[in-house]
C-alpha cells in the first residue's frame, strides 16, 4: 500500500481543522503503539470512519515529518530506556515539511508511566545551537553540555481524532532511519505505526478495539530505539529491543 492508497482511504472521514485538533493536544498522556502490516491498514481505517475525523488542511490528510534526535556521545538516553529505567527522556528537533515549522522537544516517561511533553519553537532567526542549549538547562535530568546528533528519522503521519473523546491517534508510515552522516540508511516499507494518545486510559476505545479485532498486539515501540538498534545494532545494547525488531522484520520481508 502506498501513499495515494493511504490518502485515498482518509478521504472518506470528515476532516478536522488545527484548531479543533488543538482540544487534544495531549502533552501529558498515556500512550499505547501497535505494528500494522499496510496490507490490514486500509480495512481497519475504512471501518472507523463514524467514529472518527483525520487532520484535513487545504484538502491534504497525511503530512511529512523529519525529525533529528539527540543523544550523548554514549547514548545514555538509548541505554536507559533499555535498561527499562523510568523518569527517562528522549530529545528531538522535529520539523513539519508542510509548515515549514521546527520544534525542539523534550519527551519524558515518567514513574507512572505516562508520556509528558515540553517543547519550544525553534525560530527561523535563533541559532538552533543556542536555542538547544538554553532549553536543555531547564533539564537538570539532562547533560546539555553533551549532546549530539544521533538519529535521523523521516515517515508520514495521518492524525485522527475521536470526537466523543479525549483521544487523539497517529498513523506513521514509510518509516526511513538515517545515521547523522547519512552514510547508514534503513527504511521500513512494510509497518504502520498506530499510536493511540488519551489523556487516560480510555474505557472504550474505537481504534484500539478494532485493532485487536484484526489480531494486531501493543508493542513498546520507539521510533529513536528502534532506529539505533536497526542503523547500530552490532555496536549497542540491544537484547530488550529483539521482540520488537523480530516483529519488524517478519513485516518487512
Amino acid at each position: 500500500m502506498n501513499m495515494a492508497i493511504i490518502s485515498g482511504t482518509l478521504n472518506g472521514f470528515c476532516g478536522h481543522s488545527l484548531s479543533e485538533q488543538g482540544r487534544v493536544v495531549l502533552m501529558d498522556r498515556v500512550d499505547i503503539k501497535f505494528l500494522v502490516p499496510l496490507a490490514l491498514l486500509e480495512s481497519c481505517l475504512t471501518g472507523l470512519r463514524q467514529e472518527l475525523t483525520t487532520l484535513d488542511l487545504d484538502g491534504r490528510r497525511t503530512f511529512d515529518y523529519d525529525t533529528l534526535y539527540f543523544d550523548t556521545p554514549e547514548r545514555r538516553l538509548f541505554l536507559d530506556h533499555h535498561n527499562g529505567k523510568l523518569n527517562r527522556f528522549k530529545v528531538r528537533l522535529r520539523h513539519y515539511r508542510q509548515s515549514r515549522i521546527t520544534f525542539l522537544e523534550i519527551k519524558q516517561k515518567t514513574n507512572r508511566l505516562r508520556t509528558v511533553k515540553a517543547r519550544t519553537l525553534l525560530s527561523a532567526e535563533a541559532s538552533p545551537a543556542s536555542t538547544i542549549s538554553t532549553f536543555l538547562k531547564g533539564q537538570p535530568a539532562l547533560p546539555a553540555a553533551r549532546m549530539q546528533p544521533a538519529l535521523f528519522v523521516q515517515y508520514q503521519r495521518a492524525t485522527l481524532i475521536n470526537p466523543a473523546g479525549s483521544e487523539r491517534i497517529t498513523v506513521d508510515t514509510g518509516l526511513a532511519f538515517h545515521s547523522p552522516d547519512r552514510r547508514r540508511s534503513v527504511a521500513l516499507p512494510g509497518v504502520a505505526i498506530v499510536e493511540i494518545k488519551s489523556d487516560r486510559q480510555a474505557a472504550h476505545s474505537p481504534m484500539h478495539e478494532r485493532l485487536l479485532e484484526m489480531g494486531c498486539r501493543a508493542v513498546p515501540f520507539s521510533k529513536y530505539c528502534v532506529g539505533s538498534s536497526l542503523l547500530f545494532g552490532t555496536e549497542l545494547k540491544t537484547n530488550q529491543f529483539k521482540p520488537v525488531l523480530r516483529a519488524i522484520h517478519g513485516l518487512c520481508n
